[in-house]
């Protein structure tokens, strides 16, 4: 049970890299952290579940640097999120020193038979005390790791809550308080919380490994702080699932930006549902409204959000945030709103003629849409009619 509940772990990390990472690349961050959970996960149903040794060989000694990028990952994204940014300083990759110095220690491992690994991988299967005296590390005892990782996440989870206590402060003070904001602050406690205290039961767990002078399959299974360490590094991608919206961030304004910036159009005449708000990003809002209907970008067939996004330098995260809690209405929608009504103007140009497919599908491209088809489809979700019937009206 307990390697499908990794595997589901492993799959929606993965969702969540393809899937979210042109939004807010953020959450790349998000996602090495779960992975590397997830096969740690996996390693730990082989020796101490299983009884494959071929995938034990797999995953034995073979992941060990991932070990040592729980607590960058998890640091990397809470700062991330805290701070709307994303980018790595040249300082930032001495983070990562502890797992390549963890490869360079196992490397001469990966060369080696694999009638060796299968050896290898069978010993610890059959007496999981193995691990207190294995060594294949050439810097280190590999041995060290047990505790090593642990220890490490713990480290890195004491400056996690550093910084987000620091930065919580800073928000609060200068930051208007919004729903988003609201919702990301909870879940980064969510995340930190249990990370936090699946570490501290692993570790202790860890201790109790190495310090035992007795320890079988048996005892690990049954040992509570195993079920609890489980439970709350599962409840971690769960959460995620229920609470979509952590996926933009918090959008920080940034002062001064666009600040010359005249407003020559009045959205709220074009976009009436555009929602009356004191969110700094009320002005981003209608700068990207201004620009569309100035423009008129939505008559390009390839207009979409990494449109926006190049054309007025703006983040990805930023425009869904606009879209989502000032414009309130989708993308995809407004977008389906503003062809429609330029395809009723060149509609209303013709009613005195009669249109056939060609003049249509002239339309159909006039207005954005790749294909008649689904200017059609788009024209009766919108209008509850077809063009044609449209037309003869």
């Amino acid at each position: 049970m307990l390697i499908y509940i990794v595997a589901f772990k492993l799959i929606i990390s993965l969702v969540l890299a393809v899937f979210n990472f042109r939004v807010n690349k953020n959450t790349i961050y998000l996602t090495g952290f779960l992975v590397a959970i997830a096969l740690s996960g996996l390693l730990h149903y082989f020796a101490f579940m299983g009884d494959d040794e071929e995938l034990m060989a797999v995953f034995n000694y073979h992941i060990t640097p991932t070990y040592y990028l729980f607590g960058p990952f998890l640091f990397f994204y809470v700062r991330g999120t805290l701070t709307d940014r994303n980018k790595l300083s040249q300082r930032d990759y001495w983070h990562f020193m502890p797992a390549v110095i963890s490869f360079l220690s196992i490397f001469p491992f990966y060369f080696k038979p694999w009638s060796y690994k299968l050896e290898v991988a069978r010993k610890i299967i059959d007496n999981p005390e193995v691990l207190k005296i294995w060594n294949e590390g050439v810097i280190y005892p590999s041995y060290f790791n047990v505790l090593g990782r642990p220890l490490f996440f713990l480290i890195y989870l004491i400056a996690t809550v550093a910084l987000f206590l620091r930065y919580k402060r800073s928000l609060d003070k200068y930051t208007p308080v919004s729903a988003q904001k609201t919702l990301i602050m909870r879940w980064l406690i969510w995340l930190i919380t249990l990370s936090s205290l699946a570490c501290l039961s692993y570790f202790t767990g860890a201790i109790l490994f190495i310090f035992s002078d007795i320890v079988n399959k048996e005892m690990v299974n049954s040992s509570p702080l195993g079920y609890l360490t489980g439970i709350f590094f599962l409840t971690i991608p769960l959460l995620i699932l229920a609470f979509p919206p952590i996926l933009y961030g918090i959008p920080i304004h940034k002062k001064g930006k666009r600040r010359n910036f005249q407003h020559k159009v009045d959205a709220s005449d074009v976009y009436s549902f555009v929602g009356k708000t004191e969110d700094p990003f009320q002005q981003d809002a209608i700068f990207i409204l201004d620009n569309i209907h100035q423009h008129q970008w939505y008559l390009d067939p390839d207009f979409n959000v990494d449109f926006l996004a190049l054309k007025l330098d703006i983040p990805k995260h930023h425009i869904y945030y606009c879209f989502n809690y000032i414009i309130k209405s989708k993308f995809t929608k407004l977008r389906a709103q503003l062809r429609i009504a330029h395809a009723k103007k060149l509609l209303e140009e013709r009613k005195t003629s009669s249109l056939g497919q060609d003049e249509m599908e002239v339309i159909a491209q006039a207005s954005g849409f790749g294909t008649l088809y689904r200017f059609i489809s788009a024209f009766q979700e919108e209008e509850g009619t077809t063009p044609m019937e449209y037309v003869k009206k």
